[in-house]
C-alpha cells in the first residue's frame, strides 16, 4: 500500500504556518503546491545543508529524495542528526516493491527522528 503524499498535519486555526525545507528535491513542490494549507517553503542544496541554515529556517519539516545522484539520503540523515535536528523528514520516491522495508531501515539511520517514505508519482 502506498502512502499518500502529504507534508499536512492539522493545526489549530491561531498556529503559524509549518515551514519545509526542501533539500534537492524539486519533486517536492508539487506535492506542495496540492495542499490545501500549505506551509512555508525554503529550497535548498545539500552542500549547504549546515547549523547556519537549520537555525534561519527553523523547518518542521525537511524533505529529501530516496535517490538522487546529488545526495546520498544516508549521508544526509546522518549530517541532519549530527546538527540535532530532531523534526519530521520526509523522504521522497518512485513507488517502491517493499515501502515498509525502505522506511524501516531509513528510520534506522535516523533514531530519535519521524521519517516518513512519501511514494510520488511517477512524472509523465
Amino acid at each position: 500500500m502506498s502512502a499518500k503524499p502529504t507534508f499536512e498535519i492539522p493545526a489549530p486555526a491561531y498556529a503559524p504556518r509549518e515551514t519545509l525545507l526542501i533539500i534537492d528535491a524539486p519533486e517536492a513542490l508539487a506535492l506542495v503546491a496540492q495542499l490545501e494549507n500549505p506551509p512555508e517553503v525554503v529550497v535548498s542544496l545539500f552542500p549547504q545543508l549546515d547549523a547556519a541554515l537549520l537555525d534561519r529556517v527553523r523547518p518542521d519539516c525537511i524533505a529529501l529524495p530516496l535517490l538522487d545522484p546529488r545526495l546520498d539520503v544516508a549521508q544526509a540523515l546522518q549530517r541532519l542528526a549530527e546538527l540535532g535536528y530532531r523534526g519530521r523528514i520526509c523522504v521522497l520516491t518512485a513507488p517502491l516493491p517493499d515501502h515498509a522495508m525502505v522506511e524501516a531501515e531509513l528510520r534506522a539511520l535516523a533514531p530519535g527522528v519521524t521519517v516518513h517514505l512519501i511514494e510520488c508519482p511517477a512524472p509523465g
